[in-house]
């Protein structure tokens, strides 16, 4: 035969109503003010578990629901910083390096829509968004310095530029700290200033800068609209200098402040009279 499965539930609630009929002729064969002080402490036994597990649970879910509001409000600043600092990296780019004050010109934003694809790139591809009329041989910066010229014209608003880093590239250049002059040209992808004598006072750190002076280039004409570089654009800083006792000139070295591999807007230099934009 088989046995009766013992029914665990039936037994507690037998147990419980037991319980809970003694505790009632317990309290009411006590005196009044004891029968009071008892049932308090009933209470207090009995209710406080379920009122602490109660809170502890509605605390839990206030917690989670704070915390994923913390998350999402963490995530909105999050997505407004990165929105303000692009505002603000896109509005530097736009803005232009700064300038001597005797500068004369225009500097006309341009967009970097190509490039040589090589390790020491030498030509970009420039846009406008409004037509420019530029020529070759215009200097053209970024916002650290110094980058190239202008070398093809393709329309209006397309132009390629010629890197500062091009091999036959040679540009006269000035150290702002005493004004000696030397001729800046790549070599064997680093940059070199040349015909600096022995003797003259350059040191490490010193900003070199655009001279000004005539560049010899050919087809080229030595004024502004014909794209000579203007004085005072910066183009890198010295970063080593010898003295070799059997040369006449120093070997000094050149940091460009410019960027070669990466840019995305740059400014053509152009003369305010019929240079700039129509």
């Amino acid at each position: 035969m088989f046995r009766r499965p013992f029914d665990a539930s039936g037994k507690g609630d037998i147990l419980i109503l037991i319980l809970c009929v003694v505790l009632s002729i317990t309290l009411l064969v006590l005196p009044t003010d004891s029968r009071i002080r008892v049932a308090d402490r009933l209470g207090l036994v009995l209710t406080s578990p379920y009122w602490s597990a109660r809170n502890f649970g509605e605390d839990v879910i206030r917690t989670r629901d704070d915390n994923a509001w913390l998350r999402q409000r963490v995530s909105d600043l999050e997505l407004m910083a990165d929105t303000g600092n692009r505002m603000i990296r896109d509005a530097n780019r736009m803005a232009g390096p700064a300038l001597d004050p005797g500068f004369e010109g225009e500097l006309i934003p341009c967009r970097v829509v190509m490039r040589q694809r090589s390790r020491f790139a030498t030509m970009i591809k420039i846009e406008s968004l409004v037509p420019v009329q530029w020529h070759p041989w215009q200097p053209v910066i970024s916002n650290g310095g110094y980058l190239g010229r202008l070398r093809t014209v393709i329309s209006p608003n397309v132009a390629w530029v010629e890197l500062l880093a091009a091999p036959d590239f040679a540009l006269g250049v000035e150290m702002d700290r005493t004004g000696l002059l030397g001729v800046l040209h790549p070599r064997a992808e680093r940059f070199v200033l040349d015909m600096v004598g022995r003797d003259e006072d350059i040191q490490v750190g010193d900003l070199v800068i655009t001279s000004g002076i005539a560049e010899i280039r050919e087809g080229a004409v030595d004024d502004f609209s014909g794209g000579l570089t203007p004085r005072g654009f910066p183009v890198g800083t010295v970063s080593q200098v010898s003295s070799p006792s059997d040369m006449i000139f120093k070997e000094i070295v050149v940091q460009p402040l410019a960027k070669f591999d990466y840019n995305e807007t740059v400014f053509v230099v152009v003369p305010y009279d019929g240079g700039g934009t129509p």
